[in-house]
């Protein structure tokens, strides 16, 4: 039975940083769902979250060891779904002829979704929200076909008020 998790990573932010992360898990044969970066409130570090699946625990170890070999990363956590919030993007364009066009919107509205382009006959939305919600909305717009979809990979923080890493780590930071 496959295992999923989520893993925050902060990285040096550099060239070629996503490129030994994702050839980490090439090489060893791990699947990656999703991996989304972006530079942190540091703009000398990069957050990675990524949703690793596994076959079991000890190749989440394994995972986690072969991780921390890597020299740019600062930290790594596997984040615990009650201790985490979990967000991801994503933009749809719909098939929406223009008689039907008014009953969409309020469906859209109604879910929270942004409006970005009315065509003469699509409409392309953007809504944030955790995987499920994004998957349980989509579920309501089965009657209009879906023309194209593009999701951004889920992003995650850790539910507390400390800092994932303290930033005074002199010999990392240099």
């Amino acid at each position: 039975m496959a295992n999923k998790k989520v893993l925050s990573a902060l990285v040096r932010n550099h060239p070629g940083v996503l490129q030994r992360v994702a050839g980490l898990f090439y090489r060893r044969g791990y699947n990656i769902e999703t991996i989304s970066a972006c530079a942190t409130e540091n703009p000398k570090f990069t957050r990675m979250t990524i949703v690793v699946v596994t076959s079991d625990e000890l190749e989440m170890s394994q995972v986690i060891r072969q991780m921390s070999k890597i020299q740019d990363i600062r930290r790594i956590a596997i984040l615990d779904e009650e201790k985490a919030i979990y967000s991801e993007s994503m933009m749809v364009k719909f098939r929406c002829e223009s008689d039907r066009r008014t009953e969409f919107l309020n469906l859209a509205y109604r879910n929270h979704m942004n409006v970005l382009y009315i065509g003469d006959s699509t409409v392309t939305v953007t809504l944030t929200g955790s995987p499920d919600d994004l998957d349980e909305v989509l579920g309501k717009f089965g009657e209009y076909p879906i023309v194209e979809m593009t999701r951004s990979g889920m992003s995650a923080i850790e539910a507390s008020d400390r800092p994932f890493v303290e930033m005074d780590d002199a010999e990392f930071i240099n």
